[in-house]
């Protein structure tokens, strides 16, 4: 594949994360836009530890680059959008990195695609300094499968998802729903675990579960059984909430999952199934979207 310059919009640490793993691998040319460059220092040293090209103007790094990388904010993510879409054209390929939600990466697309140019929705899995430019990316969108082969192509690691801008933003936001919530719920188990002395001991029984086990394995046992035995369930964490409320620590992920629970018996899942546990727990989640509408 011919050489391309690469052009960040913002050269905050994500961007300069990038742009440091490309420059300890030489490759390949890399410019930066950032409103702040005047009065922070430490983009101008970023850039000059990464021989990053800072250059004056959106209009001046679109222009120079193929490849254009805006990583500044989601709430300035549209109209950031907007500002460069003047400036674009046929053979460039406009990517958003910024963690906007789904409908903001297809306003976004709306834009760029207007132009003649290409859009990317890239979507950032990891934390990116550990990972620099080796950072999983999953992205969607116009140019997603071109932006994914010329970007491949000097060692990043972009998965093509497909051509539908706010698909990949829809999987990272998805995904935030399991890790934050998990997060929220060890938390809560072990600030209970720790309080009673048996912290240690939780964390070793839960981690046998999920080692023991594959997500999809745990999905298939979990998603499935509650399915039909939520009734139950709503009563065990209710005697979990009051166990949390006498040992003063507030039970927000317990109550959560109560209200979750109870949701499926509003929908009569188990009802519909017939009270049979499913076999696949995809079978759970169509019934149940077909059941909330």
């Amino acid at each position: 594949m011919k050489k391309f310059i690469l052009g960040f919009i913002g050269f905050g640490e994500a961007s300069f994360s990038i742009a440091k793993g490309l420059h300890e691998s030489s490759k390949p040319e890399v410019v930066a836009y950032d409103v702040m460059a005047g009065v922070m220092p430490i983009v101008k040293q970023r850039a000059e530890e990464t021989q990053v090209r800072l250059l004056p103007s959106l209009a001046s790094l679109i222009d120079a680059s193929d490849v254009i990388l805006c990583a500044t904010s989601a709430k300035y993510a549209l109209s950031i959008a907007k500002e460069a879409a003047p400036f674009l054209k046929e053979g460039k390929i406009y990517s958003d990195l910024n963690s906007a939600s789904p409908n903001v990466k297809k306003e976004i697309a709306g834009l760029v695609d207007g132009t003649g140019a290409l859009f990317a929705d890239s979507a950032v899995m990891e934390i990116v300094p550990p990972y620099k430019h080796k950072v999983p990316i999953a992205v969607s969108g116009s140019g997603a499968r071109l932006y994914a082969e010329m970007l491949n192509s000097i060692g990043m690691n972009i998965t093509y998802i497909n051509d539908q801008a706010g698909s990949s933003s829809a999987m990272k936001m998805f995904r935030s729903v399991f890790m934050k919530g998990f997060t929220s719920l060890m938390l809560e188990t072990f600030l209970a675990s720790q309080k009673m002395g048996v912290c240690d001991q939780v964390l070793e029984s839960i981690s046998n579960t999920l080692q023991q086990n594959s997500v999809e394995m745990l999905a298939n046992l979990l998603i499935n059984r509650t399915a039909v035995g939520y009734e139950r369930r709503i009563s065990e964490m209710e005697d979990v909430v009051s166990t949390l409320e006498d040992l003063n620590i507030a039970p927000y992920a317990s109550l959560a999952t109560i209200e979750r629970l109870t949701w499926m018996g509003s929908i009569q899942l188990k009802e519909h199934l017939n009270g049979i546990v499913p076999k696949d727990f995809h079978e759970v989640l169509d019934l149940a979207l077909e059941l909330s509408n």
